[in-house]
């Protein structure tokens, strides 16, 4: 029989497997867990963690690996308005995409590559850009509060007065 205490310890174990800190899966395995979509009134679906070293992702194919999007090569893309919330863009390369009006929010874009990227509407409220290269990106519009900055390269990267920056105000940023 289950206690009340023993659900409450099955519940945060199984939040832990689906967090982005939980540690990787074997690189054969693929763990089905939660879409975290569902949370956001969407209809829920299943989704994997997948390996990149087995599984690389680029731009044929990135749409059918849902959010785990970790080291994709992204160059030149067009993800125009996608639905990219919470999705692990860790290591990516967007280079030169075209990100403009995706909603990002706490998305993982840590050291990720986006030089020259059209981000402008986009939505990166709360999103973790530490270390990611947005040299020559275009921010104008996008939605960056509470977004982390920390070590990203942010030189000749545009915003305006309709920025709202990591510090909630209105831009330009830097």
């Amino acid at each position: 029989m289950v206690r009340p205490a023993s659900y409450r310890l099955l519940l945060a174990l199984a939040l832990v497997g689906c967090s982005s800190e939980s540690s990787e899966p074997s690189p054969s395995s693929e763990v089905p867990h939660d879409d975290p979509h569902a949370a956001g009134g969407e209809a829920a679906s299943e989704h994997t963690v997948r390996d990149p070293a087995t599984q690389p992702c680029n731009v044929d194919n990135w749409q059918r690996l849902s959010l785990d999007l970790r080291q994709c090569d992204l160059a030149g893309a067009s993800l125009s308005g996608a639905n990219l919330r919470r999705a692990n863009l860790a290591h990516a390369d967007l280079r030169e995409a075209n990100v403009q009006g995706a909603d990002l929010f706490k998305a993982v874009l840590s050291s990720t590559t986006l030089v020259r990227a059209n981000l402008r509407g986009a939505g990166l409220t709360s999103a973790d850009l530490t270390n990611a290269d947005l040299t020559g990106a275009d921010l104008t519009g996008a939605r960056l509060t509470n977004a982390k900055l920390n070590g990203a390269l942010l030189e000749g990267a545009k915003t305006d007065e309709t920025t709202f920056c990591a510090s909630g105000a209105a831009g330009p940023c830097w």
